[in-house]
């Protein structure tokens, strides 16, 4: 599944960056990050707080844990990245965006 996945974000990926401007592929591209780093980092929130997923209890992940363990260090360095880059992204979303983008 999740090369299906992969392979049809490529393909988005490049329809968008030959149909609609710079800066419009940036922005969605953006926000599609962010939204699936929220949704990690709810995921995780939710199965260390809850102590049981949808489909198995936390005590028989056993080789699960790398994956929460990997899941954890991508939230975290998200957190990182996007505090590192944050003039950049709020100038990416800015009405001057726009006008820089035109020229």
């Amino acid at each position: 599944m999740e090369v299906f996945l992969f392979i049809a974000l490529v393909f988005i990926y490049i329809l968008t960056a030959f149909s609609v401007p710079n800066l419009i592929v940036k922005r969605v591209w953006l926000l599609g990050f962010i939204a699936a780093f929220g949704l990690t980092a709810i995921s995780i929130l939710f199965i260390s707080t809850g102590k049981q997923t949808v489909l198995m209890q936390e005590s028989e992940m056993n080789w699960y844990y790398f994956l929460y363990l990997f899941g954890s260090m991508a939230v975290i360095l998200g957190l990182i990245n996007v505090w590192i880059y944050r003039k950049g992204i709020i100038h990416l979303f800015s009405k001057s965006a726009e006008s820089d983008d035109e020229d």
